[in-house]
């Protein structure tokens, strides 16, 4: 009589629904650095992570809470955001490791012309060769912030939400000249230097 117990406990991160263990092989068989992209509501981080033997080691990364050094003052949860911290990100690679990488956007749903394709789109300007279809990426008017400023500049805001930019007027950000921002920014990034805040 068999008295071994025949049941084997998966994983506690497989069951939690955490990590897909069959694309996490399939990761560590590539000898591509990979980018890895994780958003929360509030914010996005972009990882350029190499496996040796089973073990992570991190290249180089960004969180979108950097973005505030180079003058970026807008919501961290948005597309322009995900756009910026994908070329910050990209550029702090390309300065340590010359190469292709690939995406690894863990268990999130990809789901086209969102933050993560965003951040996508903000690596492949920065430099880094990574292969993504073009249609897969938020229109430049989204990424840049351009919509942000046709709304804005229309005033519909003030009649049906008067409040929708009231945390910008305290950072002193006009949202009808959020592009510029996001340019300004971008600018800030491939210059490679963090300019000082205004008054310093």
């Amino acid at each position: 009589m068999k008295l071994a117990r025949t049941y084997r406990k998966k994983f506690a991160r497989r069951e939690e629904g955490r990590t897909n263990y069959v694309k996490r092989l399939a990761f560590l068989k590539n000898p591509l650095p990979r980018a890895v992209i994780r958003k929360s509501t509030n914010h996005i981080q972009v990882q350029f992570v190499s496996s040796t033997n089973g073990a992570d080691k991190i290249i180089a990364s960004a969180h979108t809470n950097e973005l505030k050094k180079f003058l970026y003052n807008g919501h961290t949860g948005n597309i322009p955001a995900a756009y910026l911290v994908g070329v910050l990100a990209g550029k702090r690679f390309a300065a340590r490791k010359q190469g292709e990488t690939i995406i690894d956007i863990g268990i999130q749903a990809p789901i086209l012309g969102t933050r993560l394709f965003a951040a996508v789109k903000g690596i492949q300007d920065s430099g880094v060769t990574v292969h993504a279809d073009e249609e897969s990426f938020p229109k430049d008017d989204r990424l840049f912030g351009k919509h942000i400023d046709s709304y804005a500049s229309k005033g519909m805001h003030s009649k049906t939400n008067p409040k929708q930019f009231s945390s910008y007027n305290g950072k002193k950000v006009n949202p009808a000249e959020f592009s510029k921002m996001v340019l300004d920014t971008k600018s800030a990034i491939l210059s490679g230097k963090e300019p000082a805040k205004k008054g310093e």
